[in-house]
């Protein structure tokens, strides 16, 4: 649209931008790898962010072919920086055994966003014209920098997803069918009572581990003889699913684990039952 209504030109000249758009990204993609070293991913995103801003603005404003063809060279670049440090994001944060699964959502998310951006920004410049929706985009971009700058890709440790195999295997006095359940877990824990406060936080943490793991319920519960006393619960839909448990606690969840249990009485070790449900035949 801009090439044949803002410039009056032909294909020739959208097929020179459009190459510009491809050899950027390649070319970005080539130094890349020097730009890591020197900069954290949160700085390459906003960076290529705002260069994408600007090469909106000269769509927008610009009619010379040669500043245009560099504002293209720019966006792929953008683009190329863009994509990259968020897809290396969301692999380092997924551990391994739902990466595929947590990528395959980052990406429908992310396409998806694209798709829904096209029609809304169509519309916007069916509204107002090109120029001023292609202005209102590179705004709303710098905004959109400093409005997630707080929400951090890469100055944060990463989780060691490494799995730790800390759990001792379950205790069996029979084998039970890998498809029944569901599973309840009962975990308890005698508290230092000075340190109540402080380990009820720090089971919040536990609680988000045992979800993200694959329970789909979870609680903690205190005994109202002996408010020190606490009883840890959480539910797995099926037996085989509660082993998987078991291969996928990870170092990051031993850590976890480790912060509640600095609250215990000395000494004190916990103790875990494993309940099958019974069905009628």
């Amino acid at each position: 649209m801009i090439v044949r209504k803002e410039l009056g030109r032909g294909p020739e000249v959208y097929g020179v931008l459009l190459t510009c758009i491809g050899v950027g990204a390649v070319a970005g993609a080539m130094v890349l790898p020097r730009v890591r070293t020197k900069v954290s991913r949160d700085a390459l995103v906003a960076g290529a962010s705002a260069l994408y801003a600007l090469a909106a603005l000269a769509l927008a404003h610009v009619q010379n072919l040669a500043l245009l063809m560099v504002a293209m060279l720019a966006t792929g670049a953008a683009w190329i920086s863009i994509l990259s440090a968020l897809q290396v994001s969301a692999q380092l944060t997924l551990p391994e055994w739902v990466r595929a699964r947590g990528l395959a959502a980052f990406i429908v998310v992310f396409m998806g966003g694209m798709g829904l951006g096209s029609v809304l920004w169509g519309q916007v410049a069916t509204a107002i014209g090109i120029p001023s929706a292609l202005t209102a985009a590179a705004a709303g971009m710098v905004a959109a920098v400093a409005l997630t700058w707080r929400f951090k890709l890469g100055h944060h440790q990463m989780p060691d997803f490494t799995p730790s195999m800390a759990w001792a295997p379950p205790v069996l006095a029979e084998n039970p069918e890998p498809e029944s359940g569901p599973v309840m877990v009962t975990i308890e824990y005698k508290v230092d009572p000075a340190k109540r406060a402080e380990f009820v936080a720090a089971m919040q943490e536990v609680r988000e581990m045992r979800r993200r793991n694959g329970a789909y319920y979870w609680a903690l519960y205190h005994d109202s003889a002996n408010p020190a006393h606490f009883v840890e619960t959480f539910m797995d839909e099926s037996w085989i699913e509660h082993l998987r448990q078991h291969e996928r606690v990870s170092v990051a969840d031993r850590e976890i684990q480790r912060r509640a249990k600095q609250y215990l009485i000395a000494g004190y070790e916990v103790k875990s039952r494993h309940w099958l449900a019974d069905r009628e035949s």
